[in-house]
């Protein structure tokens, strides 16, 4: 015949502890995780996982970026001058701005006086602002598209408080401590 070990009130207590525990723990590490990644909630624009910052050839090929317009990855060891342009500058040299610490503030491509005018409406919200970068792009799905390094924000027309949170809150952050 078996013999069967019940579980007297002397073994549950020494059980229970242990179980209590644990479940403690895993919640104590579980609101770590919850606070920690709060911050990063409130800030501006999607997140895209980093693509890297390895520095190639202009026109060398390399995969998708991740995000249209792009938020990180391949990009040219050259930077591009800061300020507003009325012509397309390759993705792959934005993006080293945006590595610097550079925001770049895109607009749909259009003819030359709605280029002018986006121009002029988006150095009005960039002002005051170093890293800077204005910027026409065709195909884009909206009107403005602000990226900094692994952001992006969509815009369908000039949002002066949401666009300056948007560049305040990463113009100026270097990126180049991230490079595998």
């Amino acid at each position: 015949m078996a013999h069967t070990r019940r579980n007297s009130p002397r073994n549950l207590r020494s059980v229970r502890p242990k179980w209590i525990i644990g479940i403690s723990g895993f919640i104590a590490i579980l609101a770590i995780i919850v606070i920690a990644m709060a911050p990063f909630k409130k800030l501006p624009g999607e997140f895209f996982r980093t693509q890297g910052n390895i520095h190639i050839d202009l026109g060398q090929e390399h995969p998708m970026y991740n995000s249209d317009p792009p938020t990180s990855g391949w990009h040219t060891p050259e930077l591009s001058s800061w300020g507003s342009f009325d012509y397309i500058i390759p993705d792959e040299r934005l993006v080293h701005n945006m590595e610097d610490g550079g925001v770049v503030l895109w607009y749909s491509f259009g003819t030359p006086e709605e280029n002018m005018q986006r121009i002029a409406a988006l150095e009005n919200v960039a002002r005051g602002y170093r890293r800077v970068i204005i910027v026409p792009r065709n195909g884009m799905s909206t009107l403005y598209a602000f990226t900094a390094w692994q952001r992006l924000e969509r815009f369908e027309d000039i949002d002066m408080e949401n666009m300056r949170h948007f560049i305040e809150a990463y113009e100026g952050i270097d990126h180049h401590v991230m490079r595998p």
